[in-house]
């Protein structure tokens, strides 16, 4: 399994090791290959990050044969890999995302008021365009009932993206959906991290430094 690390907006993917995130996965025994990525932010704004991340990362993934692929993100990458997965679903076994960024904070009281994700179709005239183009994507991709099944989602209470992390949440089956006490920071991310792990419930043996190893690529593309 090829598991990929998308980083918050500050784009450095080190700070998944620096937290402890690939020190959960190897006390755990997850046989996998974990790649942390670093992201220029602006291939967001420019609406590039799915191209880029397919070309450079998963497609050379698939042909080196890489079975199963598994996407995490946090905040700013929790959105980039629920927009891939949205985009372009083929290839991707799961996504995991943390705390992640859905793209405005007045289309939430627009879906709640329609009764619900799956009821709502109008975009308030203020709210920008990208949030409800995000929010359309992953309406779709949620409408078939197997993809539900292939996100699993963490945030904390006191988090300020956290009414419209319970909008996605309530479109999901309760095992998948994390909620812990905490805000926006590592120490509540590390936490939810952990209890995704041993919801995972991973326990390989140990076969060497390579079981789990860690890579850090970059993927800061300008053209």
């Amino acid at each position: 399994m090829l598991v990929l690390l998308l980083p918050t907006i500050k784009g450095k993917g080190f700070h998944y090791e620096k937290h402890g995130f690939g020190e959960a996965v190897r006390e755990r025994g997850f046989e996998a290959d974990l790649k942390i990525l670093d992201i220029n932010p602006i291939l967001y704004l420019q609406g590039r990050i799915v191209d880029v991340v397919k070309k450079e990362i998963i497609d050379p993934a698939i042909a080196s044969g890489y079975e199963k692929i598994l996407l995490v993100g946090i905040s700013l990458g929790g959105h980039g890999a629920l927009l891939y997965v949205t985009k372009a679903p083929q290839n991707i076994d799961g996504v995991v995302i943390i705390a992640p960024f859905l793209g405005g904070f007045f289309i939430n009281d627009v879906i709640k008021s329609a009764g619900g994700l799956s009821r709502w179709e109008e975009c308030p005239p203020f709210e920008w365009d990208y949030a409800c183009n995000m929010w359309k994507l992953i309406k779709d991709y949620l409408s078939m009932p197997r993809n539900q099944n292939k996100i699993i989602l963490g945030y904390g209470l006191e988090d300020d993206f956290a009414e419209s992390n319970q909008l996605l949440a309530s479109q999901l089956p309760a095992s998948n959906v994390f909620q812990v006490s905490g805000g926006h920071d590592w120490i509540t991310w590390k936490n939810i991290w952990s209890k995704v792990l041993d919801y995972y419930r991973v326990a390989c043996s140990e076969r060497g430094s390579t079981s789990c190893h860690i890579e850090v690529m970059n993927v800061n593309q300008d053209r």
